[in-house]
């Protein structure tokens, strides 16, 4: 009885490890990608830690319904509205910064480039809100959402928002910032995707 009830006790710990390692799996194949790097406007060295997860692209509809959202915003001022549309949207990803709780993406979008390629996101809420301290030039008076523009060449990158800078439209009516190459950098960045999801 004894050794059935060891037996017993064996297999539940094995049971449980199994679904420990199938989680643990689970998680790590859910980001597609993988951005890692440091911020640069941070008061104190030890905050400087920027990561960015994404567990998947927003499709072509997706990204038309926060466009259009963005425009309307821009013709009427309707802040409540738009930010109403673009929480309809699934969350993508998170941006996390060294504050405890991160910003979830709402609009992921990238584009091909000669070397690299240009990735967009839309963040809520705004970028430097979870914890002001954190930041030399706290977000104040920014609305409550953040374009992030990422540019990679090859597996390094620089990102910049829309904090220091001006949402457009791009060619193909994507979000994205105006006069990218003259704005502040906000991080620089590392792909740190693990090579199997690559």
């Amino acid at each position: 009885m004894k050794f059935l009830s060891n037996s017993l006790s064996a297999a539940k710990s094995l049971a449980g490890i199994i679904l420990l390692v199938a989680l643990s799996a689970q998680l790590h194949a859910a980001a597609m990608l993988s951005l890692s790097g440091s911020a640069m406007d941070v008061k104190y060295e030890n905050d400087t830690e920027v990561r960015l997860s994404l567990i998947d692209w927003s499709s072509v509809e997706e990204r038309a319904e926060v466009e259009k959202a963005y425009r309307e915003y821009q013709k009427n001022n309707d802040l409540e509205g738009f930010l109403a549309k673009v929480e309809q949207q699934e969350t993508r990803g998170y941006l996390f910064s060294a504050a405890a709780t991160g910003y979830r993406i709402k609009y992921a979008w990238k584009k091909d480039m000669e070397g690299g390629q240009e990735m967009y996101f839309l963040v809520t809420p705004g970028l430097k809100t979870r914890n002001p301290y954190l930041w030399n030039t706290p977000n104040n008076y920014s609305p409550e959402f953040t374009l992030v523009q990422v540019q990679m060449n090859e597996d390094s990158g620089i990102a910049k928002t829309s904090l220091d800078g001006e949402i457009v439209f791009g060619e193909q009516s994507n979000l994205q910032l105006k006069a990218f190459n003259d704005l502040p950098q906000f991080a620089s960045l590392k792909d740190s995707t693990p090579y199997y999801l690559k």
